[in-house]
């Protein structure tokens, strides 16, 4: 009798420890589905605070043109600036500053042969060597001491 109801409490005990063992790894399961869930809608949401804050930006750019179009000077200057519209006897010629810029560039560091940047890299460190080693000796030459008769 008494193994039956010791059988009994081991096999109550035993459900009671899957049961809590299924409920806590439920419980911790959907505690970290949150914490994840809620990572990554924070994420987003400083993506959509970062869209906003560039298409207000963007929208306050557009109202201050739209403010500038209605001055008559500005949208005829705009006109030939952006539709290379002109005046009667005007001539319109369009440089692209970039492109400009980009040949520019483009050309000096072209015409420079790779060793001598090299070989001028080299020189330029040796004499920066040399004039730290002289500094260095200068430095360590003891003080001679001068006496006064």
């Amino acid at each position: 009798m008494k193994k039956k109801r010791r059988l009994k409490l081991k096999v109550r005990a035993f459900i009671t420890f899957v049961v809590a063992i299924v409920l806590f790894g439920y419980v911790s399961f959907s505690v970290i589905n949150y914490g994840v869930s809620k990572k990554k809608y924070e994420a987003e949401e400083k993506k959509l605070q970062a869209q906003l804050y560039e298409l207000k930006d963007k929208e306050a750019v557009l109202n201050q043109e739209i403010s500038k179009l209605k001055d008559d000077d500005y949208l005829a200057r705009y006109a030939r600036e952006e539709y290379l519209y002109s005046k009667d006897g005007e001539y319109v010629i369009k440089i692209d500053e970039k492109k400009a810029v980009e040949t520019v560039e483009g050309d000096l560091t072209e015409n420079v042969p790779t060793y001598i940047i090299i070989l001028n890299t080299v020189v330029i460190g040796l004499i920066i060597a040399v004039l730290a080693f002289i500094v260095a000796k200068i430095k360590k030459e003891p003080k001679k001491k001068v006496s006064v008769a």
